[in-house]
């Protein structure tokens, strides 16, 4: 399905550029090409490594890249990263089977202090999103590497036979001894003895740029060159976001530490502008001056533009670039005792946290505005509904209008036809206009997009600014459209008040609300006086038609354990509980990540399994159709599986026994079918649900029938 979504041939080239680009002597995929890797992708990823190892080095593979500059490359050896996770017996495998290789990647650095398992276990703690904070360990820890592709190493070492050193390029000789030479003679205590050894280098590398090790060793290079004489070059300004349309000052700041190996002044030139730094007095010297930005907007150059279900990037060149510049690095030149180093600096904002000290960000280019629908979906049940919007300025003085286009068989209160316009007045940077929209449904509405544009003297805006900003992680921005889907829905619940409690995050409670229903989160986290977590009573759960777990709250979220036993009670005293997919318990340390014994998720016991059904159009099958669930009071049928997006579902459960009826069955191509996307079991006067179905997924997509199933779901069993 990957391929198929894709394009294999297109994600191919992508990856046979990265190999020609990178030319590495060693692959090692972490996925098997089969069905073993878990998710579709992981396996495509696996598939696509072996592909490209043999294609790479082959001159009528992809000829265009050769024609864009690249040129052949021929890996030598690709590795599988084989997993204890997976199989157990892995280490007594490797043993006896000459294809798998074993590689300490426990390591000590001495000059870092931390082994690279350490390292490792914090770069894996930075994955918050999934939950994957990791020990950072030490000693001796074992990967093990299959042979898929290449000539085999004649010892252990997967690298034999590989020339490691400079000796591999032209000329790599003297470079590789200049190189040890440099090395062996650095002073910590005096580095700048070491300039004319660096230019020298320098020198030496310059005829050889065109190998791209070569190119970025001398570019290192002359960053050093400025580092041991202590010269410390600043780019900032005064707002960490500048219009594409305004002008704002920028300070140089630039200053010279080391004053033993230089003396005299430093030319320093920006395009037409140069100025000399001071280095005898040790002061930093400020220069002022004003430029017009260029006229593009920072974004990740992969998200610009999109066709179908690919990233499109306007230059083949980009692609296996992480970043770009953003559209104000300056490039400039540092002209030392003749040497002249290339730098490139970003402009910075910076500021003084008053726990966190100094802290510094990016300056962005931006829209004029930032144009901000307040939900992404609007489900039209019948009747006027309200769309809230914001005009957020990102330059001062913004005027100008915000223009409202809707599908066809939309009305909009205030306009006799698909376009309304609102003024737009905003003094300051940072200040919002608020605005909302009546849209009604007429018989003839399609589905389709309610749009936002602002329209003034100082530019355009259609887009929504999005920052993700983390401790440990540079600010970065991205835009998406402004935007409302809109979609006319026949849908019915009787569920009047939903409690729900959080998992790892989703946006069904903000779904639920589109179906009109009151939503209120379950708090498990506030405290009382004596620091204990709140007590929950089973009288408080009783106020709900229906109770709604998030995705992973069971593995997640602190307290499951205590509101669980009256999670039960309630559904025995005539609730609804629907536990959205959790995953199968993961252990760490020897402790359980699951909040309970797993076997009491339900009031019988059951297994969450690892089914999924990834192909969203796997044709659903319907087990026993005329369960309420399936019924009331929204008739299920073929057509709400219709316009699915990315997956059917996940974590399906099994093992479930005659104590739960199982209501639809579904199979990606070529697999057996699974029916534990969705089972029900009446218990006392109530109903437990268990769910892998993605709705997580689909009700944030405005998908009509997953809003009418579950629009099923949580409607209570009996009046309350």
């Amino acid at each position: 399905e990957s391929f198929e979504k894709w394009g294999k041939q297109e994600v191919l080239s992508d990856v046979v550029r990265v190999i020609r680009m990178f030319r590495p002597d060693v692959i090692i995929t972490r996925f098997a090409p089969d069905r073993s890797a878990g998710h579709g992708h992981h396996e495509a990823s696996a598939i696509l490594a072996e592909e490209a190892f043999d294609l790479a080095g082959d001159p009528k593979a992809f000829p265009e890249h050769l024609k864009q500059g690249l040129e052949v490359w021929q890996p030598r050896r690709l590795f599988f990263n084989g997993s204890t996770w997976w199989k157990k017996d892995l280490a007594e495998i490797a043993k006896n089977d000459p294809d798998w290789f074993s590689v300490d990647v426990g390591g000590y650095d001495p000059l870092l202090g931390l082994s690279y398992t350490e390292i490792a276990g914090r770069s894996r703690s930075m994955h918050k999103s999934q939950g994957f904070g990791a020990a950072e360990t030490r000693g001796e820890s074992l990967e093990y590497l299959k042979l898929i592709k290449g000539d085999r190493p004649k010892t252990e070492d997967i690298f034999e036979g590989i020339d490691m050193t400079w000796g591999r390029i032209p000329n790599g000789t003297r470079i590789g001894k200049s190189i040890t030479s440099l090395c062996d003679s650095y002073s910590t205590s005096n580095p700048e003895k070491s300039g004319k050894a660096i230019r020298d280098l320098r020198q030496l590398l310059r005829g050889e740029v065109n190998d791209p090790w070569v190119k970025r060793t001398y570019d290192q290079l002359g960053y050093m060159y400025a580092s041991i004489n202590g010269i410390a070059l600043d780019l900032t300004t005064s707002s960490f976001y500048l219009c594409e349309e305004d002008t704002l000052k920028y300070d140089a700041t630039g200053i010279l530490r080391n004053t033993q190996g230089l003396t005299g002044p430093i030319p320093v030139t920006f395009g037409r502008t140069s100025f000399s730094y001071l280095p005898w007095d040790g002061k930093a010297v400020v220069a002022d001056w004003i430029l017009p930005p260029p006229n593009s907007v920072d974004m990740p150059y992969w998200l610009k533009e999109r066709r179908g279900n690919l990233n499109l990037v306007e230059s083949s060149s980009l692609i296996g670039l992480a970043r770009l510049k953003n559209a104000l690095d300056l490039d400039f030149e540092l002209s030392i005792v003749g040497e002249e180093v290339p730098y490139t600096l970003p402009v910075l904002y910076k500021w003084v946290d008053r726990v966190a000290g100094e802290r510094i960000r990016p300056v962005y280019v931006t829209p004029v505005a930032s144009v901000i629908p307040k939900t992404d979906v609007l489900i039209a049940r019948g009747g006027p509904q309200l769309v809230s919007v914001e005009v957020e300025a990102l330059t001062d003085t913004l005027r100008g209008e915000l223009t409202v286009t809707a599908p066809p068989g939309w009305l909009m209160a205030g306009s006799t036809s698909s376009t309304l316009s609102m003024g737009v007045t905003i003094n300051k940077r940072g200040e919002k206009n608020s605005f909302s929209v009546r849209v009604d449904a007429t018989a003839e509405a399609i589905p389709g997009a309610l749009k936002f544009a602002f329209v003034g003297p100082k530019g355009t805006a259609d887009r929504t600014l999005h920052e993700i900003d983390y401790p440990h992680i540079m600010p970065q921005v991205y835009y998406t459209p402004a935007e409302v889907k809109l979609v006319p829905l026949d849908v019915k619940t009787t569920a009047k008040r939903v409690g729900y409690v959080k998992g790892a995050g989703d946006d069904v409670p903000q779904a639920m609300e589109q179906l009109g229903v009151a939503v209120e989160f379950i708090d498990l986290e506030s405290r009382g006086s004596t620091g204990s977590p709140r007590q929950i009573s089973l009288e408080e759960l009783k106020k709900y038609d229906a109770i709604v777990t998030g995705i992973r709250a069971y593995n997640t979220t602190k307290g499951m354990k205590e509101l669980h036993p009256f999670l039960l009670q309630y559904v025995e005293e005539g609730g609804t509980l629907i536990v959205q997919y959790n995953t199968t318990p993961r252990f760490f340390s020897g402790a359980s990540d699951f909040q309970i014994d797993p076997a009491t998720l339900g009031p019988h016991p059951f297994t969450i399994g690892r089914g999924r059904v990834t192909v969203e159009e796997a044709p659903p099958t319907f087990l026993d159709p005329k369960h309420p669930l399936l019924n009331m009071p929204n008739t299920i049928t073929a057509a709400d599986f219709e316009g699915w997006v990315q997956e059917r579902g996940l974590y399906f459960a099994t093992d479930f026994g005659t104590n739960y009826t199982p209501l639809i069955a579904w199979n990606d191509p070529g697999e057996e079918p699974l029916n534990g996307a969705l089972i029900v079991a009446d218990h006392g006067k109530g109903r437990f649900i268990y769910t892998g179905i993605s709705f997580f997924r689909q009700l944030p997509a405005g998908v009509p029938g997953a809003y009418r199933l579950f629009a099923n779901l949580i409607s209570p069993r009996t009046a309350r």
